[in-house]
């Protein structure tokens, strides 16, 4: 980010005398330079050249004489959101004069030293310089720069960008030996970074290996940045705090701006004490206000779904709510208490791993995602819930007993939340979420032992939500076939529906996960309808497929016919959608195949379905599904992918990289 133009710093600072570069010249040490490096007089430069910069236009350049794309074959161009030094007009060139700037710089032409643009690098790691693989001695091989500037102290930067094995650098500056066998690692962009002093009015910059025996130990150097040092007045101070004053926080990320308006009130604060005289401090709270400034991180804002790729929230965080759901919401503005209408998001949090809360994010648009916190969290142990203040008001009145199953269910270290979904209950104006809650039993350490359906409740729809209980549920009539008797009334992979007369069903995996079940919940939306033990096949709940082995279900009402997308059990690897229709809930459900069009591999296009809404302003019907990384879930990403229906109702979902709302 640039320093906004202050006109008034001229007038009111001096932040460094005016800088006048004097004549070139080629350096102290003959050893910094290969032996046809040119003389000044080769170069055709003048014996004197005068550049003044005023103050605000030193500050505004961050102090930056030189900022060279080294090796760059555009000389004029400079990677986009870069500025180029104070010095320079161009962003490389052969050691001369400036074109513009009149000061002298440049690389020392040597026929061993080759410029090459790599693909794998972005902005000044394009281009670089390299040493030519027919080299015969590799040893004797450097990249060598000379810069003209003021007498004074100097932090130079360089940049090496290394998609090779681990190579070795050394740098030479100023006669002296700066960096001594420096690995430049494999695949990444290594940055570093050293002070000098400059007295003769040039800066010399040797980049070698001395221990370099075969071409691939050779040096590479990407970019170079030289600022000059400068002296920490008060006026300097002053300037910064008027260039970096009236910034409009609402449009950079909290975390960023919060950090930027600390260090601006110190620095004010500061100056305001006319005893306050200590260049120390003044440079402390320069650089630190200098860093928020340059530190701070505009709010992204999408204007596109793009499935598969990293989806990042409002404040620049990617979204955590896996195996979540999304539905529009009258919620209460917590500025204004007025009821505004919202999109909600809510899933697991994958953060730290496979265990985790619950999250919740809103939205105005779909696209983007504002984080409302952890809705539900884990309990790091049984005495937490008594000695920290966050649980004793939240767990307020319970037992022992009851705390015993609290610490149970949300275990940190070894309960499993997934599949959360949230529900408003009207009668009792109060926010319910279900959830599939397992974890090990007292009889078992697997992760999938209890098997049951959890909820929790909150009277605000952001929480904190207090854990209410975690249940098996109906179970196998007598009279049909139980695939997994062993284990009665399982409940894993869940989701909710409320239909139009208000009546709410939650859909559950069962019976090891080889049947599906819908059940229908009772008036406060936090049980049964109708106990287990007394339930009616056919009115408080049925049975699906039998034997299928489906899971991960979605169910959705669209012109008085019921859909419900699943997918197959493999673990956390996709695998083939399959969805049916109804005239009922409580209805028979007839198998329609894969909506899936153009799915050659037969994985719902690498993802699981989690939930499928429409959105009211465009009629958008949209699937929501995970691509799960088993190996890093905080990392799993979102297909949100547009549903169009045939005349005879039949679901479609075609894959499209990139889509917009119509």
């Amino acid at each position: 980010m640039r320093f906004k133009i202050i006109r008034t710093i001229i007038a009111v600072c001096a932040l460094a005398p005016a800088f006048v570069l004097p004549a070139s010249g080629c350096g102290t040490e003959p050893s910094v330079f290969p032996s046809a490096a040119p003389s000044p007089a080769e170069t055709d430069v003048p014996s004197v050249i005068t550049k003044e910069w005023d103050p605000g236009e030193l500050l505004m350049a961050d102090f930056t004489l030189y900022n060279v794309d080294c090796g760059s074959v555009s000389e004029t161009s400079f990677p986009e959101g870069t500025s180029r030094g104070l010095c320079q007009s161009v962003s490389d060139q052969p050691y001369g004069k400036d074109p513009v700037t009149e000061a002298v710089w440049g690389y020392r032409e040597d026929p061993s030293v080759l410029r090459e643009e790599d693909s794998l690098g972005e902005g000044f790691t394009v281009s670089k310089w390299v040493i030519d693989k027919e080299t015969t001695d590799p040893n004797q091989t450097s990249i060598c720069y000379d810069f003209q500037v003021p007498e004074g102290n100097y932090t130079v930067t360089l940049g090496f960008f290394n998609p090779f094995g681990v190579r070795k650098i050394d740098v030479d500056c100023e006669g002296r030996k700066r960096i001594s066998g420096e690995k430049i690692l494999r695949y990444s962009t290594n940055e570093k970074e050293f002070d000098v002093s400059v007295s003769d009015g040039e800066l010399n910059l040797k980049v070698y290996n001395s221990a370099a025996n075969t071409f691939m130990e050779t040096p590479i150097l990407s970019y170079i940045k030289i600022a000059k040092e400068p002296e920490y007045t008060r006026e300097l101070l002053a300037a910064a705090v008027e260039a970096m004053s009236g910034v409009n926080t609402d449009d950079y990320t909290s975390e960023s701006a919060e950090a930027y308006l600390s260090s601006l009130e110190k620095a004010k604060t500061y100056l305001a004490k006319e005893s306050n005289k200590g260049s120390a401090s003044i440079k402390l709270k320069f650089k630190d206000l200098r860093e928020s400034y340059k530190m701070l991180t505009k709010k992204y804002k999408y204007d596109s779904f793009r499935p598969g790729e990293v989806w990042t929230d409002t404040e620049g965080t990617p979204v955590q709510a896996h195996g979540g759901q999304v539905q529009q919401m009258e919620i209460p503005d917590p500025d204004t208490g007025k009821t505004v209408t919202k999109w909600v998001w809510v899933g697991e949090d994958k953060t730290h791993g496979y265990r985790g809360g619950v999250c919740a994010y809103t939205s105005d648009d779909l696209y983007n995602w504002h984080y409302e916190g952890i809705i539900m969290r884990n309990v790091p142990s049984r005495r937490s819930l008594e000695k920290e203040e966050y649980f004793k008001s939240l767990y307020a009145g319970y037992t022992d007993a009851q705390l015993d199953d609290v610490a149970l269910a949300l275990d940190a270290e070894r309960a499993v939340i997934e599949r959360p979904k949230l529900i408003y209950n009207e009668k009792n104006k109060q926010y319910v979420l279900w959830f599939h809650a397992d974890g090990p039993t007292a009889t078992s350490d697997s992760n999938y032992a209890a098997a049951c359906a959890g909820v929790a409740v909150s009277d605000t729809p952001f929480g904190p939500y207090r854990f209410v209980g975690r249940y098996r549920l109906n179970t196998c009539p007598p009279d049909q076939e139980d695939k997994h008797p062993q284990s009665r009334g399982m409940a894993r992979d869940m989701n909710l529906f409320r239909d139009t007369d208000g009546t709410a069903y939650i859909i559950y995996s069962s019976e090891e996960n080889l049947t599906l079940y819908i059940s229908k919940l009772n008036d406060d939306y936090t049980y049964l309808a109708t106990p287990p033990e007394q339930a009616v096949y056919g009115k408080d709940f049925i049975r699906l497929f039998p034997g299928a082995q489906r899971e991960a279900p979605a169910l959705f009402l669209k012109d008085g016919k019921y859909y419900l997308m699943t997918s197959g059990c493999t673990g956390w690897a996709p695998n083939q959608a399959r969805y049916y229709m109804a005239d009922s809930v409580m209805g028979e459900w007839v198998s329609y195949g894969d909506p899936c069009i153009g799915d050659e591999k037969h994985t719902t296009f690498d993802s699981q379905s989690t939930c499928i809404f429409q959105d009211p302003a465009t009629g958008t019907w949209i699937y929501m599904g995970d691509r799960w990384f088993s190996d890093k879930l905080n990392d799993s990403r979102y297909i949100w992918l547009p549903i169009s229906f045939t005349d005879k109702g039949e679901m479609r979902i075609g894959f499209v990289s990139e889509w917009t709302l119509k």
